[in-house]
């Protein structure tokens, strides 16, 4: 057995601590490792055992004394950064590793970065690999890496429905693994857009109480809106204590929300409107437009320094004043002439930055970019830039990869002002693989050639709905080059999957590419089609357009391009026999997606004949007939592979829930509303079996009467046929739901393969 003796400092930040931690436990698993650790205070055993030396020589008194001692001429880092140097010395008698950063997570990442070049270690979201060898390499290491991009990170929002995808729903369990992964892979900040917790109760105790956890939330509203609690606020509160302090002891940075915070998953209390009487902003748009979900006029002092009490009890209470957030006035309009309207939006992100200006003089403010891409001209967000300060703003641009017009290409940004290209990925219902990665590869090189491009971020709707996404985050953060989309799935296959395993889903990822493309949350307008969320489709295929043979043939044309692609990797799929929990995982989410978008394209292409039969004549019955059959029969199976995995069950989230705490009695009904909305709805066993399947038999059983009987379809029938069909899901509980006897993967998948290959385009 291999001793290995650690050195770190004894007075510097904890995250030294945690790196000696590391290293001990990776040291053991991988070459069996007996391992001392001490701090740099202490003596020296007399022997002659490899020393692990944590820290430059300005935090660890042992670097400083190899250092004046000539054994290493320096640590080839810029201190107070994240650079970090691995290099292998002989001193004395002793093999000796220093693993330097220039500030405290940088060891970490030295720690993690040293098992991953030189034995082999891969991390992700959802496990490790760990190789086993004799002995750890201490010999001929010199490396010095520094990241790209200095701000790198990810967003958790406050969407619910399954525990793998929604952070509201993770214990402190997982938000440990969480942390620890995000340091893996050398990230540096995250953020919380979870709701407000206990902030109010904290902020104003002599106006806004505890609700009761048991019954519905006073300001709960209809689907995604519904914020009844799962979990006591005063339980959440001591979560989000627990995990913040567990991301600061590793110096991880969490962005202040600041200004105002007011949006559907941070609604104002009712106690507070009816006690404190803020004065709200009027507003012209519809969304959040409830008294809860106003913004407070921020042009009236008091509401100015309620919103930043808000923002300096969490500061106290759980956070750290380093950096700050604003989304400004984002989503809604004030007025019906733009220029007040801009105005007034103006004078808001002022207001904020110079109250942040006077009390936090040297912390950086986010303006987050969603409102300058959802209601800005380009023109307008030039405006805006030009009076920002440069040395305090810095442009939080999360929709980077966006095809609309207003995009960072054109805001005055690119060489000019500080900014971040961040990926948005999708929307809460958009959890399977998508987007349009040739597009966001071209705008990321823009980013790295740019000095003023200071951050890559993550920042959807959802986490870890796309797990290649993560890796190719991660690498580009740091490298400077921007490997081409190919090549990156080669380097995802490789370091995901063992040598047996490996070519075969590179064969298969290489094939699946295409068909991801098909879709992202941002359609080219060349697609005249905005819809990214295949399941809301149900509802708004009722109208069956009149116009679908012009509107949709250039993406039935893809689709049937694809056709024999998609099938074959359905085939695939179906031969391999998952022991690996990694294929396992990436089996279902390359097969929900390819059999996701065939769906997609069914619908379609039954609009699509519906439109000409209707304009032809009946030419077109027995080709409608047959597409209708098969859709619904592709949907069946999408239903049939989604029991066979517990990331889309909402009972097995449900009952994780429960296992943490105590949980709200009445909750799961709100689980179903906040997941079955039209703008939430995904890949869900629960909604597939119970709301998608008879949705689609209702809809295409009232198509085939309205063929036979020579009429038009019963569009109200059909909305009450849905009606009908949700309150059964509502009803039923969720442990009823489940299947005693579950179908076949292999045949699952084979009998997918087989439906897209019948389909006709």
């Amino acid at each position: 057995m291999e001793e290995i003796l650690i050195v770190r400092p004894s007075t510097a930040h904890n995250a030294y601590k945690v790196a000696a931690d590391s290293f001990a436990e990776l040291a053991a698993r991988i070459a069996g490792a007996d391992v001392d650790i001490l701090t740099d205070d202490a003596s020296l055993p007399d022997d002659s055992r490899p020393i692990v030396i944590l820290g430059s020589d300005a935090v660890n008194h042992l670097s400083a004394k190899l250092y004046f001692e000539r054994v290493v001429d320096g640590f080839d880092i810029r201190y107070n950064t994240d650079d970090y140097s691995i290099i292998s010395a002989q001193w004395k008698n002793h093999q000796v590793l220093l693993l330097s950063g220039g500030r405290p997570r940088a060891a970490i990442y030295a720690v993690y970065r040293y098992f991953e070049l030189f034995c082999g270690c891969r991390y992700f979201w959802d496990g490790d690999r760990i190789p086993s060898a004799g002995t750890l390499p201490f010999d001929n290491i010199h490396v010095s890496e520094s990241p790209r991009f200095e701000y790198r990170g990810l967003r958790y929002f406050a969407h619910r429905s399954l525990h793998r995808f929604q952070a509201e729903h993770w214990s402190f369990d997982d938000w440990k693994q969480e942390i620890d992964w995000i340091l893996k892979k050398r990230l540096n900040m995250f953020m919380l857009r979870i709701g407000l917790d206990d902030l109010f109760q904290k902020a104003f105790p002599d106006l806004v109480s505890y609700p009761d956890p048991t019954q519905p939330l006073p300001e709960a509203g209809d689907g995604f809106d519904d914020r009844t609690l799962f979990w006591s606020l005063e339980y959440r509160g001591e979560l989000r204590r627990q995990l913040l302090e567990y991301a600061f002891e590793r110096d991880l940075w969490h962005p202040e929300d600041c200004g105002t915070m007011t949006h559907w998953y941070s609604r104002t209390p009712l106690e507070y409107l009816e006690k404190r009487k803020p004065s709200l902003l009027s507003q012209k748009s519809r969304g959040y437009s409830e008294a809860t979900g106003l913004v407070w006029d921020i042009r009236d002092d008091r509401n100015l320094n309620d919103y930043f009490k808000l923002t300096d009890t969490h500061i106290r209470e759980y956070g750290k004043p380093e950096l700050f957030h604003t989304i400004g006035l984002a989503e809604r309009s004030y007025s019906d002439d733009r220029e007040e309207n801009m105005r007034l939006k103006l004078n808001v992100y002022r207001r904020i930055a110079s109250h942040l200006k006077e009390k936090y003089p040297n912390a950086p403010l986010l303006i987050a970019s969603w409102d300058l891409w959802m209601f800005y001209k380009p023109e307008e967000v030039r405006r805006l830039v030009a009076e920002l300060d440069p040395s305090q703003s810095i442009i939080l641009d999360y929709t980077s990869d966006t095809t609309r017009e207003s995009n960072f290409t054109n805001w005055g940004i690119i060489g000019k002002f500080p900014w971040i290209f961040g990926i948005f990925s999708g929307y809460e219902s958009n959890s399977e693989i998508r987007g349009y990665y040739e597009l966001t590869n071209e705008r990321l090189k823009i980013a790295k050639d740019d000095s003023f491009c200071k951050g890559l971020i993550l920042w959807p709707e959802l986490s870890h709905g796309d797990t290649f996404v993560t890796e190719y985050l991660a690498y580009n953060a740091w490298e400077r080059e921007t490997l081409s989309i190919d090549s990156m799935i080669e380097k995802y296959c490789h370091d995901r999957y063992s040598s047996k395993d490996c070519d075969n889903m590179l064969s298969i990822w290489q094939s699946f590419m295409p068909i991801v493309e098909l879709r992202a949350w941002s359609m080219p307008p060349s697609l005249n089609q905005s819809y990214t969320d295949i399941f809301s489709h149900i509802f708004r295929y009722t109208d069956l357009d009149r116009d679908g043979d012009r509107k949709y043939a250039e993406m039935l044309a893809s689709a049937a391009k694809l056709q024999t692609a998609a099938s074959e990797i359905l085939s695939s799929l179906s031969k391999i026999s998952p022991d690996d929990e990694f294929i396992r995982r990436d089996i279902f989410d390359i097969a929900r997606t390819v059999i996701g978008r065939y769906i997609d394209f069914g619908y379609y292409r039954c609009c699509q004949l519906y439109s000409l039969n209707t304009d032809e004549g009946r030419s077109n019955t027995d080709a409608l007939l047959e597409m209708m059959n098969l859709t619904l029969e592709l949907s069946r199976r999408m239903s049939d592979l989604l029991s066979l995995h517990e990331d889309f069950s909402m009972f097995a989230t449900l009952e994780g829930m429960r296992a943490v705490t105590d949980t709200n009695p009445n909750f799961e009904t709100t689980l179903k509303h906040n997941a079955e909305c039209d703008y939430c709805r995904s890949y869900i066993y629960e909604n597939a079996e119970y709301l998608y399947v008879p949705e689609t038999e209702a809809l295409f059983g009232e198509v085939r009467r309205a063929l036979n009987e020579s009429r038009e379809v019963d569009r109200d029938a059909v909305r009450a046929k849905y009606s009908e069909i949700r309150k059964v899901y509502i009803e039923t509980p969720l442990k009823d739901m489940q299947r005693k006897e579950l179908p076949s993967l292999s045949c699952t998948l084979k009998s997918a393969s087989d439906i897209i290959t019948a389909y006709k385009f």
